[in-house]
């Protein structure tokens, strides 16, 4: 198998299921006459699919990979005009009347540093803070093709924090966002199918066809693709409490340890936040923030006060779009897959309101990915109501209290 296949994450292509192709272009009304281009083509696979349907469109197929080239020329002949190119360099300007594919999925530092540094010089407004190479990509064809396209793509630009340029560029273009099946890939990603032009509209696509089609609106800043309930507040929570991340020490099999030893400090994961309880497992850090520092890239813990205090909010990493929070009470620090709360309030109301029906409601439909992401729950709008009734069922372990003292305190 060639290399630009069998190094997907280095490249950044998964090569598109026939399926999904024919699936996604049966969204499409191609032109009658004139270019269909894929900036990232592949093998051509998108390109023969829009010729079986429109022998009479030029075909343009561009790849950074000459062994996808190759493939392409041996599945479309000498007709089609393959380029080995990097669709990210050259002037803008438009050269189809559309644009297909499925542009690469590359984070930041995993690209070249030459491609890094052209990518995010300035040149595309889409580039910034951690987003994939598809940002920039999607800009570029956007330019190619004058707006019109029909992509497959992750789905992480609908909600996270860092594609907000992205979803501006965006949201004057779009039409259908159809979720795909996430077994179409052998990836953990969530993807989706992109159709620009007419009414903003969400829906599935799988095998069988569209389905579930209903208006698209962007909401809190973000594209929720089902039912997004509005919450009501006084501020945002990120202007009273701040959600950091736990400790990150680069090694975790120097710095977490199975015995007690002088100056380790006991620690909990992720896996062992449950609503309102922590479950800690015998583990223990050796908290030893100078060695830690030295250890970079890795983020360092920033200080011992954030993580020894009496009373803490720890918050699960993983969502599963379902927010597990805790108070600890045992002065454990969470190591990266947990976040810890800082700020002023009473620490058992801030564990209701993230256990609570209103707020998993508020934040599954808004940030579907698999992460928590501090910045995301930073954006909770506040109740404007009393929270006394939500801290203490929180105190009390007592779910559906939380539920209906939150409800209660946006007004539901």
């Amino acid at each position: 198998m060639p290399s630009w296949i069998t190094q997907p994450k280095k490249l950044g292509q998964w090569p598109t299921p026939e399926w999904l192709i024919e699936a996604a272009l049966d969204q499409v009304q191609l032109p009658e006459t004139g270019a269909v281009m894929d900036p990232a083509c592949g093998d051509g696979r998108w390109l023969e699919a829009v010729r079986r349907r429109n022998p009479r469109l030029r075909l343009i197929g561009w790849d950074i990979a000459p062994e996808a080239i190759v493939a392409a020329r041996q599945r479309l002949g000498i007709q089609a005009d393959l380029q080995v190119r990097d669709a990210l360099a050259g002037e803008p300007g438009r050269l189809a009347d559309l644009v297909v594919g499925n542009p690469p999925y590359v984070r930041p530092q995993h690209l070249a540093p030459e491609q890094r540094a052209r990518a995010w010089s300035g040149r595309f407004r889409t580039a910034t803070d951690k987003v994939d190479l598809y940002a920039p990509f999607v800009e570029r064809m956007l330019e190619l093709g004058g707006g019109r396209l029909a992509l497959v793509l992750a789905d992480t630009w609908l909600s996270l924090h860092s594609y907000e340029a992205f979803r501006d560029l965006l949201q004057p273009h779009l039409g259908l966002v159809a979720i795909v099946p996430k077994e179409a890939f052998a990836a953990t990603v969530g993807t989706l199918v992109l159709v620009t032009g007419g009414a903003p509209r969400r829906a599935t696509l799988t095998r069988d066809g569209l389905n579930d089609l209903a208006p698209l609106h962007r909401i809190d800043g973000v594209f929720p693709l089902g039912e997004a309930p509005l919450l009501e507040g006084q501020g945002i929570l990120g202007e009273r409490w701040r959600l950091r991340m736990g400790v990150v020490c680069g090694s975790y099999s120097e710095w977490v340890i199975r015995q007690p030893e002088a100056g380790a400090e006991p620690t909990c994961r992720g896996k062992d936040v449950g609503r309102f309880s922590i479950s800690a497992g015998r583990e223990w850090l050796r908290w030893q923030p100078r060695e830690m520092l030295n250890r970079r890239p890795y983020v360092a813990p920033k200080t011992r006060a954030l993580y020894d205090v009496a009373h803490k909010l720890v918050l699960a990493g993983a969502s599963g779009r379902q927010l597990r929070a805790a108070v600890d009470s045992r002065r454990l620090f969470p190591l990266d897959s947990c976040y810890l709360s800082e700020g002023q309030g009473d620490v058992w109301a801030l564990c209701g309101l993230l256990n609570s029906a209103p707020v998993n409601a508020w934040y599954g439909a808004r940030f579907p990915a698999p992460r928590v992401k501090a910045v995301e729950l930073h954006r909770l709008p506040w109740p404007p109501g009393p929270l006394a009734r939500l801290a203490e069922a929180a105190r009390e372990s007592d779910q559906a209290g939380c539920d209906a003292a939150a409800a209660q305190a946006y007004g539901l």
